[in-house]
């Protein structure tokens, strides 16, 4: 055998073996995934968070809605695209760009209508915004028919949310079991005919490890867990909601239009649904269900906020 009849042989030999070392090696993780079906999950949500957090914004962000701007479901807008909308079954933004403000409406409890962040919100950051006229009362939706598709709606319950974090990208339409299992924080309105906080309250709410509700009692100033009011708004006024992430928190708080502040409560991140280094967060501003909630409320400005 010449020499170079014997290095295309060792050549062919070690590619054969690596190619078959290779094919083992994927064949063996194809056979465990199938075993172990929530790896995949993982690991890809894993790498999405590591790519989001390293290119999430790294300055202020503000919209004050003073341009005129068609309101387009899965359109990106704003300083960088970082702003998205999301909506469906005919909700919407009426955006005219002389009245300063984005009008969120939602004309039937099946539509949904929302902004959210294009991106991953980095690891620590503050969210704002600047809300009000908020038009959700109970009466919208107490004489509306049942509705086959939807078993647990529409007449008990009417609200928006002022702002929320999710554990994943929240695109798309949803109805409210989704959100109920991606929701980390929310501060948000739910009139409903229980009673709970009623009338016209604001929530401010995290969910435990286990997914368990916990809400910011107004009254005595302290988490529980269970449904409680955290303040009562005035349907013709507006008001500052704020989300911020430390490294250790979620603070939530509520202003009233002159600055002052309402309510606060913190939470430390051990203790909140899916705050980890797995579950990017996303913000959401609006109706989002797809089966509760008919009304209007007015953005007058969003501001995201790198923090250290």
């Amino acid at each position: 055998m010449s020499k170079n009849q014997s290095n295309s042989t060792k050549t062919f030999l070690c590619g054969f073996l690596l190619g078959a070392v290779l094919m083992t090696c994927l064949l063996g993780l194809k056979l465990y995934t199938m075993t172990h079906p929530g790896l995949l999950e993982t690991l890809k949500r894993r790498a999405d968070a590591l790519l989001h957090f390293r290119f999430s914004f790294q300055k202020q962000v503000v919209e004050k809605f003073n341009k005129a701007l068609p309101a387009v479901s899965g359109q990106s807008f704003g300083r960088f695209n970082q702003l998205t909308f999301e909506l469906f079954r005919n909700g919407t933004f009426e955006i005219d760009g002389d009245s300063g403000y984005a009008w969120q409406k939602s004309r039937s409890y099946r539509d949904s209508a929302f902004i959210r962040s294009t991106q991953a919100l980095p690891k620590t950051y503050k969210i704002t915004i600047e809300a009000g006229e908020i038009d959700y009362t109970l009466d919208k939706v107490q004489k509306l028919p049942k509705d086959k598709e939807y078993p647990e709606g529409p007449q008990n319950e009417n609200g928006v949310y002022l702002l929320a974090i999710t554990d994943e990208k929240p695109t798309g339409h949803h109805t409210n079991i989704w959100w109920h299992q991606h929701r980390k924080v929310v501060i948000d309105v739910d009139n409903n005919v229980w009673g709970q906080g009623m009338p016209n309250p604001i929530f401010m709410v995290h969910f435990n490890r286990s997914n368990s509700l916990v809400a910011y009692d107004g009254a005595i100033n302290d988490w529980q867990r269970e449904w409680r009011k955290a303040v009562t708004y005035e349907p013709t006024q507006w008001y500052k909601i704020e989300i911020e992430k430390t490294k250790t928190q979620y603070i939530l708080s509520i202003y009233d239009h002159k600055g002052k502040i309402l309510k606060q409560g913190r939470v430390d991140l051990k203790e909140v649904w899916h705050a980890d280094e797995f579950h990017p967060d996303y913000f959401v501003v609006g109706d989002p269900h797809e089966n509760y909630y008919q009304g209007a409320m007015k953005i007058r400005s969003i501001a995201m906020t790198p923090t250290r």
